[in-house]
């Protein structure tokens, strides 16, 4: 299961992910990635990503940069920070400590 919470600021969006991404709730990021501004993925609360997560993921950051935004991941956990790390994404999508750093740099 995963939950989406949404907080819109004037050029940016956080989306708070809290449960499971995977091949059955993909499908619910997909649909509330924004068209454009900053896009803030807020992953404190992700307790595992599946190589299909994996792939919403990589949507999002495409779907973001073809409308000239961006998309950057804050506050990682170690078990998901290391999947990224072990399938090549922090070399393509910004990770920030927190909510804070993700949205002022």
């Amino acid at each position: 299961m995963l939950t989406i919470q949404e907080l819109k600021f004037e050029t940016s969006t956080v989306l708070a992910l809290n449960g499971r991404l995977d091949v059955q709730t993909g499908p619910s990021l997909d649909e509330v990635i924004p068209e454009s501004g900053l896009v803030v993925l807020d992953l404190s609360d992700l307790s595992y990503v599946s190589s299909a997560g994996l792939r919403s993921i990589l949507q999002a950051l495409k779907k973001t940069k073809s409308a000239g935004g961006s998309l950057r991941l804050c506050s990682v956990q170690p078990m998901v920070h290391k999947l990224l790390e072990l399938s090549g994404f922090l070399s393509l999508v910004s990770t920030y400590p927190d909510r804070e750093a993700a949205l002022i740099s």
